[in-house]
């Protein structure tokens, strides 16, 4: 009896998130990549622990070296559960691209009612973000420079924009044009691009406290907009909800380690690599949300 309420429960979420055409066969591949990967730096690291790599690159600026765990200046990774943490974001890639790649192989996608599906470019996108701020992030606290402190920055912004992207197709997901009417997800994709590139080349300049706000409220106004004015049944909110959760409690941890509230130094419990975890799992949660739910076909 358990069996079964498990496979019906699981054949519900494959229906629920359009997963019809996939099977565990499919992230065997990432899988793989995820723990090679993983295995390779580690491997690395061990040989090179005590490597002052970075000494010859710029130093970060700003409170780059405040965060609670100790700088270890004269070490490969200068901030090592800071670093090792951000593995969570390129789990949340590597399952987006699978997702995806998936899609892409699917003749009958274009046929499907979520926008996901039927334009994968959507999937590919916010993988390829949650890989640009992993490899960001990742090398930003390992490195403590100006530069990778740069892609750190510019990838949470990727996100941001991508879901705004998403939010944006949401509302608008036809246009009329010469009489007809088309799809909008080339010009979202397009938007979302010209975005990250006006943000990488002058933008992130801003002060991040700024900025960041400023991307993040339109997220959440569009958001709102779309479920009081337009649905709150084409898609799964729990999902959304747990999303926001966690960036609370993410937020809130962020905050109790900046200030040192909470804070042991020389401790491999650190609050920013939780920071670091909870956001990935918050991505995750907002992807499956996008996943869940129906948008008119053009």
């Amino acid at each position: 009896m358990m069996k079964i309420r498990v496979r019906i429960k699981w054949q519900l979420l494959r229906t629920r998130l359009y997963l019809q055409h996939l099977t565990p066969k499919a992230f065997a591949l990432p899988l793989s990549i995820f723990l090679l990967t993983t295995a390779g730096l580690i491997f690395y690291y061990g040989l090179f622990r005590f490597t002052d790599f970075w000494q010859p690159w710029s130093p970060a600026g700003g409170n780059a070296f405040h965060f609670c765990e100790s700088n270890r200046m004269d070490q490969l990774i200068r901030q090592p559960s800071n670093t090792w943490s951000n593995l969570g974001y390129f789990l949340v890639a590597l399952f987006t691209l699978t997702m995806g790649i998936n899609d892409l192989k699917q003749s009958e996608r274009k046929e499907s009612d979520n926008f996901l599906v039927r334009y994968p470019i959507f999937s590919l996108a916010f993988g390829l973000s949650a890989l640009y701020l992993f490899i960001g992030s990742f090398l930003f606290h390992a490195s403590l420079s100006s530069f990778f402190q740069k892609m750190d920055q510019t990838g949470v912004y990727s996100i941001a924009i991508i879901i705004l992207a998403f939010n944006l197709y949401k509302i608008f997901p036809v246009f009329r044009f010469k009489g007809q009417w088309k799809s909008s997800h080339a010009i979202m994709t397009l938007l979302a691009l010209a975005l990250n590139f006006l943000v990488f080349e002058k933008l992130w300049l801003i002060n991040i406290n700024i900025l960041f706000p400023a991307i993040i409220s339109l997220v959440f106004l569009t958001s709102c907009y779309y479920l009081l004015f337009i649905s709150r049944e084409h898609y799964f909110t729990n999902y959304l909800w747990a999303a926001l959760c966690v960036l609370v409690l993410a937020s809130i941890i962020w905050i109790l380690d900046r200030t040192n509230v909470a804070c042991n130094p020389d401790s491999m419990f650190q609050g920013h690599a939780l920071w670091h975890l909870l956001t990935a799992a918050s991505i995750f949660f907002i992807y499956l949300y996008y996943r869940s739910g129906t948008v008119p076909i053009s």
